[in-house]
């Protein structure tokens, strides 16, 4: 008799130990619920806020391209008419203010066209312009670097900066490198600066107010 009560109390331990370990078990399976739910929604808020800063860095260098290109852009444009009216000047000799210093430095008109614009960029005003637009052309490249890989919603947006990229170099080399005739080289300055002005339009309607 006593040994089958104590074979009865024993089983009552068992029973209560196991009892106490599928709690501890059940305890531990919630705690480490909780623990993954809440890494988890950790990393996701860490992603997402690492996300709105990479697109907010992206808005403002997409701004800051296409502000330094738009004043390349104007420097270009008005270092361009000069070089095309001293050009023009040289060739049919054509008095004017603005060119005779390049054109007639002697009082009267160099023999080629190539001598005033060696006088026209041997001006230390003048010079002083081109090096500046050379100097926004290493911006503006280092830029459109960083404008690489867009998120999502600057996909459309990469494109058209792109074109306007396009157009403001075909623009800027006009002053920095000038090549052909007067004829082609006026066609090239005019349509690349039609064609900055264009893509500048398009590219406002993805630059916020």
């Amino acid at each position: 008799m006593k040994s089958r009560k104590r074979l009865e109390v024993t089983g009552v331990k068992v029973t209560k130990k196991i009892k106490v370990i599928i709690g501890i078990v059940i305890a531990l399976l919630v705690v480490g619920g909780a623990t993954v739910f809440g890494v988890t929604q950790y990393q996701k808020k860490k992603a997402a806020e690492e996300y709105a800063q990479r697109v907010e860095e992206y808005s403002d260098n997409l701004k800051l391209a296409t502000v330094t290109m738009l004043t390349g852009a104007s420097d270009a444009e008005s270092s361009a008419n000069l070089i095309k009216q001293v050009w023009y000047n040289a060739i049919y000799e054509k008095r004017d203010d603005k060119t005779d210093k390049y054109t007639r430095p002697k009082g009267y008109f160099v023999s080629d066209f190539n001598d005033a614009l060696g006088n026209l960029y041997a001006d230390s005003s003048f010079s002083s312009k081109i090096s500046s637009i050379e100097d926004n052309q290493d911006t503006v490249n280092a830029l459109m670097k960083k404008l690489k890989n867009p998120p999502d919603e600057y996909k459309d947006a990469y494109d058209a900066v792109s074109d306007l990229y396009d157009a403001y170099i075909s623009l800027t080399n006009c002053a920095t490198d000038p090549s052909g005739s007067l004829q082609t080289y006026s066609s090239t300055f005019n349509d690349a600066d039609t064609s900055t002005l264009n893509a500048y339009k398009a590219m406002k309607l993805y630059l916020d107010d």
